[in-house]
């Protein structure tokens, strides 16, 4: 398990949890958040690992690779939701399964969005934006 640490002070840094056992993913996850200076990476290689650092570091939004899961999708999200750190935090599903039913399931299951490998760029950004948005009225709303 590896983590930059959050800086206490300054602008506010939003923390992004990546679940992924593969290092080339994880590589890959850091080029593609390292112009983003409001984002700080948090990665766990499993998802004992991944729920540890969520309880410690409260991340805004949760992106877990589902290939590394050894649970269904709806348990994991039945896992996730009773967890009070990873609760409201908008969870991004990612698989190199793009199958129509499997994408279905896991939206219905309660996944915010569902991205496929390989992951893109374009739709990876779009899809970080739009669930740190949501988490941070989910927090406003909280305070």
């Amino acid at each position: 398990m590896s983590t930059r640490a959050v800086p206490k002070t300054g602008p506010r840094r939003h923390r992004l949890l990546y679940v992924e056992g593969d290092a080339e993913s994880v590589a890959l996850m850091a080029g593609l958040v390292a112009g983003r200076k409001d984002v700080v990476l948090l990665h766990a290689a499993d998802l004992d690992l991944g729920l540890q650092l969520a309880r410690r570091e409260r991340p805004e939004v949760l992106l877990i690779n589902l290939d590394v899961v050894d649970i269904g999708a709806v348990h994991l999200m039945k896992l996730l939701q009773a967890n009070e750190a990873t609760r409201a935090a908008p969870i991004l599903a990612l698989s190199a399964n793009a199958a129509a039913d499997v994408i279905v399931k896991s939206l219905e299951a309660g996944f915010f969005q569902y991205l496929t490998k390989p992951l893109e760029a374009a739709p990876f950004a779009e899809a970080l934006a739009y669930a740190l948005e949501f988490a941070a009225l989910e927090r406003a709303e909280q305070d």
